[in-house]
């Protein structure tokens, strides 16, 4: 019976020297999802393991990883920063012989000369086309403050139709649900200002712009829906790049509203797509839920 007693005692003490290391090794893998999570979610950096074992070098790969993508971010920033003094340079250098030429053009206006007011709409055009492309320039590369704040963004989207309808009397307005997200106003003001100024310009006298808005756990989606017809297939992949112009742009286009829309959704870690829907041409972008107490990297 001794024999049988000793056995028993040992298998118990393997048994509890194994629980002991399940134990530990369930602590260092939540621990490590709690690194992580923490630089998901505030960018404090993933400290590297002194200890042995397959743990202890999963860890130091991804700190590794970490490391890396950090640089990365940084010479993407550093690229931005460097596009968007050269278009600070660029726009500065512009605007004393735009505004020479608008001074010979007002001239000429008043002695009666019939090209004039074409050459002043060129000139008001080259000297947005500056302006925006220089707004798209700092806002990639992060020289505007984004100071977000819990907004309703139903109360948002009916403030910038309320802009649009004086403008387009006819036209019918709509925003259907409501959420509550996390955002800069202003900046978001402008991303749904542009999409709605490019639905207004698509649509019938008489279009309609529809806005829904979808509320879930993770995220609040925002869909712009209009009634224009939509665009040809081919050019949906092209609408959010810089100075693409579709068919049917309006001659006063730069090509770069849907470009600034995309990079401040971007700043508000969303998506923007485009597809050909019903009657027309349907934007959605989707936000994710930001808690206010998370540090919030743009």
């Amino acid at each position: 019976m001794k024999w049988y007693l000793f056995v028993i005692l040992g298998m118990s003490v393997v048994i509890i020297i194994l629980c002991i290391l399940l134990f530990l090794k369930k602590k260092r893998i939540t621990e490590l999802r709690m690194a992580l999570d923490a630089y998901l979610k505030t960018g404090k950096s993933l400290p590297y393991s002194l200890r042995e074992g397959d743990l202890a070098l999963l860890q130091n790969e991804l700190s590794d990883l970490v490391t890396r993508l950090e640089l990365e971010k940084q010479r993407a920033k550093d690229v931005d920063r460097k596009n968007a003094e050269f278009a600070a340079d660029v726009s500065h250098q512009l605007k004393t012989p735009l505004a020479g030429l608008r001074l010979y053009c007002e001239l000429d206006a008043q002695n009666g000369n019939p090209n004039a007011e074409k050459e002043l709409r060129l000139i008001e055009k080259t000297e947005k086309l500056v302006a925006e492309l220089l707004k798209l320039q700092k806002i990639r590369a992060d020289s505007f403050d984004f100071v977000f704040e819990d907004a309703a963004l139903e109360m948002l989207t009916e403030e910038t139709f309320a802009a649009f309808r004086p403008l387009y009397p006819q036209k019918y307005f709509e925003v259907t649900s409501s959420a509550v997200l996390r955002c800069n106003r202003a900046w978001l003001n402008e991303a749904i200002s542009n999409i709605v100024k490019n639905a207004c310009e698509h649509t019938p006298e008489d279009g309609q712009i529809r806005a829904a808005i979808e509320d879930s756990d993770e995220s609040v989606t925002l869909t712009l829906e209009d009634n224009g017809g939509g665009v040809p297939a081919a050019e949906l992949p092209h609408l959010f790049e810089r100075f693409y112009k579709a068919k049917n742009a309006s001659p006063d286009s730069t090509g770069l509203g849907l470009a600034i829309t995309k990079e401040i959704v971007s700043k508000h870690h969303g998506t923007i797509t485009a597809e050909n829907a019903g009657e027309g041409l349907r934007l959605t972008l989707c936000f994710p839920k930001i808690d206010a107490n998370v540090k919030i990297n743009v």
